[in-house]
């Protein structure tokens, strides 16, 4: 019962700190959008920086991995306590209800808004007309980069794919609990050891390193897979998706978190994050100069690049959980308010990223960073006073959109 409560306890301190780490590096990773030139398919393009190229290079890395593994520690206990059909039903209503709702009408919504920016001669159809054809797309599937003359779910692509991974694993679990179990004396586990998390890290970077080196050598590392209505992901990202959700599932199964001894030692794991990051982009670089073609290039470059790729993920998710572990392992307001409401900034806050980056295109010339500090300064409190009133208004935001959606579709342009 102690190890119980230690477990409810460390989920409220340090994991609410995780996930915000990884929100907050979601947030900044779309606040430099528009001043990256790795970046075809953003609405928004205002100047060029380095450095944006390097924050969208690198988080892409781990941010959503991240999102993964949390989402795949916390799935069993959810699915233990309220079984099979349950669990599934509650994660229907959390992720497919939204999902749907911005698929259907929210991104078509957008998207042609978007394209009526661009439609000098009037050629574009009305709204109703558009989204007749935007869902005769149904289940067409297209490969390549992502450009903003494709279909797109936007940041929406996260739901579908998670919803996805929670389905497998509720029937994975309903299969499994249909199989006899041997009788136990004690249905209490000890702690894991430094030793065995290690070991299952390292089986982990095997594997994952080999299954994105076989998808890198048949399409280029920035190629996305869209299946329009459905999924949109990045077949090589997707192997470190799925890792991260199976190892956040095994580190919950095997207690990794009930003891105080990993991760702990920062001093150690951040060298080794900032040696990992250098060698990622010494590595990377001409990976980064072919996005079309790096498929193409020698497969030991690109099993180097894939082994380190995967190093670098599994470290600053260490490095997350360490940092989390040893600063804010204590109840901290901000810390939880924010955790709480992580799920509805994540939603919400991209449509004030594009917007306040359109504004700033008033001052030509301006240090792309500074504007993309300014975005991320007023996006994230903004995005969390709405995240507040979706919480508290949820039915009030969807009839919103549809009688928004209306007016749209009964429109002659």
């Amino acid at each position: 019962m102690n190890r119980t409560a230690s477990l409810s306890t460390n989920r409220l301190l340090f994991f609410d700190m995780v996930r915000n780490l990884a929100m907050l590096s979601v947030v900044l990773y779309h606040a430099v959008a528009a001043y990256s030139t790795v970046t075809p398919h953003w609405s928004v393009h205002d100047g060029s920086s380095m450095t944006a190229d390097m924050i969208r290079q690198l988080f892409d890395v781990f941010m959503m991995p991240v999102f993964f593994f949390v989402a795949g520690y916390f799935a069993l206990p959810s699915l233990m306590k309220q079984g099979t059909w349950k669990f599934l039903k509650g994660k229907l209503r959390r992720l497919g209800v939204p999902w749907l709702l911005a698929i259907l009408i929210i991104v078509p919504l957008l998207q042609h808004v978007l394209l009526r920016k661009v439609d000098v001669v009037h050629l574009l159809p009305p709204f109703w007309q558009y989204w007749i054809g935007y869902l005769k797309s149904f289940g067409t599937y297209q490969i390549g980069l992502w450009t903003p003359e494709r279909t797109s779910q936007i940041h929406f692509w996260f739901l579908s794919l998670l919803l996805t991974f929670f389905i497998a694993l509720g029937l994975f679990q309903a299969v499994k609990n249909r199989r006899p179990r041997p009788v136990e004396g004690s249905t209490t586990k000890d702690p894991a050891s430094n030793k065995s998390i290690l070991g299952a890290l390292f089986v982990v970077a095997v594997l994952t390193t080999l299954g994105y080196f076989v998808v890198i050598l048949l399409t280029p590392d920035m190629s996305w897979i869209t299946i329009d209505l459905l999924w949109q992901f990045q077949p090589a990202s997707l192997v470190s998706y799925i890792a991260c959700f199976g190892l956040g599932y095994f580190a919950y199964s095997r207690q990794w978190f009930m003891g105080d001894e990993f991760p702990r030692r920062l001093f150690i794991w951040v060298p080794i994050g900032v040696l990992l990051t250098a060698g990622f982009f010494i590595i990377g670089q001409e990976i980064f100069a072919h996005p079309l073609t790096s498929n193409e290039l020698a497969p030991g470059l690109l099993l180097a690049f894939s082994f380190i790729r995967t190093l670098v993920c599994l470290a600053f998710l260490v490095i997350f959980i360490a940092y989390a572990r040893k600063y804010w392992n204590r109840p901290s307001r901000l810390n939880q308010a924010l955790a709480a409401n992580s799920y509805n900034i994540y939603l919400s806050h991209i449509f004030f990223v594009t917007f306040f980056q359109d504004v700033l295109m008033v001052w030509p010339g301006g240090p792309a960073m500074v504007k993309a500090g300014i975005v991320f300064l007023v996006v994230l409190p903004i995005s969390y006073g709405i995240s507040r009133l979706i919480d508290r208004f949820p039915r009030g935001f969807v009839i919103g959109f549809i009688v928004l959606f209306v007016f749209a579709f009964i429109a002659r342009r």
